[in-house]
């Protein structure tokens, strides 16, 4: 596997410009996403059967918030018009993953024990950008869709009309939110370096973030700080939304960033270990 690793070095472009690289990342990742629109037109099928499964999905999401709801007019600060704000919030940030993300890291496992990765390091690109990227189902973005509209029919029904300084904020949480749960997923999937497989640690990052349906105030202290800090589901879901309504102060912002910097840092480094440890399934 040396052997592999050393060539895969010498191919590697020898422009070092950084700006360079980053541009030839984004045009490898558009051709990514046209094949994945030209593979979605051959099954449309498909795409009807994600849509109808992603408001199947919905609806049972905002069932058990309509029979909370029937008994109280609020609960611990939230309404029931925020609480479907928040469902629609976590429909959009859980489609975006299973459009982007999911395709890929449910693939770890096969990548490094049948010896796909092998191929995938003597590639002129990163192989790390390569493995997180690669596959897109275009198919899942009706869910982002039908996520949007929740969003804004549960703003509309709160009475919520966010300035734009409040919808730059929730932007901003919402992406810093979303690049937390990929650098959590990712860490989990870069496990199969050691592990035969991480199909179900992928299963359980799934479970987990359904707890994003959910305002984080309905839950106890100690599971507050656990989805804020160790699974930080709520910068994705709780805190865009009530940076939307206008509740929430700058230090939450900036503690996600500056987690966001930490994580990406920190699976950067659990990737480049993982490779060092692997022996290609191959040879």
């Amino acid at each position: 596997m040396s052997a592999i690793r050393t060539y895969a070095d010498e191919r590697r472009p020898l422009d070092r410009n950084w700006l360079h690289k980053q541009r030839r990342h984004l045009r490898l990742w558009r051709r990514f996403v046209a094949q994945a629109v030209v593979r979605e037109t051959h099954y449309r099928a498909h795409f009807l059967t994600t849509l109808l499964v992603g408001l199947v999905q919905l609806g049972l999401g905002i069932v058990p918030i309509l029979l909370l709801f029937g008994y109280a007019n609020e609960v611990r600060g939230w309404s029931r018009a925020e609480v479907i704000a928040l469902v629609g919030m976590y429909q959009i940030v859980s489609g975006l993953m299973a459009t982007f993300v999911a395709p890929n890291l449910n693939r770890m496992t096969t990548y490094i024990t049948e010896g796909e990765l092998d191929a995938i390091l003597l590639r002129p690109v990163s192989s790390q950008f390569y493995l997180t990227l690669r596959w897109i189902n275009v198919a899942e973005l009706s869910n982002v869709a039908s996520g949007i509209v929740v969003l804004i029919l549960g703003l509309v029904q709160a009475g919520i009309r966010p300035n734009p300084l409040e919808i730059l904020q929730a932007l901003v949480l919402a992406t810093t939110g979303l690049l937390l749960l990929v650098c959590v997923w990712s860490a989990m999937s870069f496990l199969a370096f050691w592990l035969q497989s991480v199909n179900p640690i992928g299963f359980v990052f799934l479970n987990l973030t359904e707890a994003g349906r959910y305002p984080l105030a309905f839950f106890p202290t100690a599971v507050r700080a656990f989805l804020t800090f160790a699974f930080p589901v709520a910068f994705a879901t709780t805190f865009p939304i009530r940076a939307l309504a206008g509740d929430l102060p700058w230090p939450p912002l900036a503690a996600g960033l500056g987690l966001a910097f930490v994580a990406v840092l920190l699976v950067r480094l659990l990737w480049h270990r993982g490779l060092h440890s692997y022996a290609s399934a191959s040879s």
